[in-house]
């Protein structure tokens, strides 16, 4: 039986943990969430705990800040089932 390999968990932080991870590396909530490519109000809003941060873009604002575990951090990618269609330029597929 082969052992499947798995990798360390970063700790979770807290929402007081992350806000002071930001101002002790000197980013602005607006900076960090260009950076992510997320809107400052849902970093706001995870650092301020309205939500639970499940879906959409507080999810993707609470695992950026460190707070919920990415869900595929510990799994390997899985090859896609198969390639999508080729469409003609009329919008069919050929």
């Amino acid at each position: 039986m082969a052992a499947t390999q798995r990798t360390a968990r970063q700790k979770l932080r807290t929402r007081e943990e992350a806000r002071q991870w930001l101002r002790d590396n000197g980013i602005t909530v607006t900076a960090f969430a260009e950076l992510h490519d997320l809107c400052r109000h849902a970093v706001n809003d995870a650092l301020r705990g309205l939500g639970k941060g499940n879906f959409g873009k507080s999810h993707a604002a609470a695992v950026a800040l460190g707070i919920k575990h990415d869900p595929n951090s510990c799994t390997k990618p899985s090859k896609p089932a198969r390639k999508p269609a080729a469409k003609s330029a009329r919008g069919k597929k050929a």
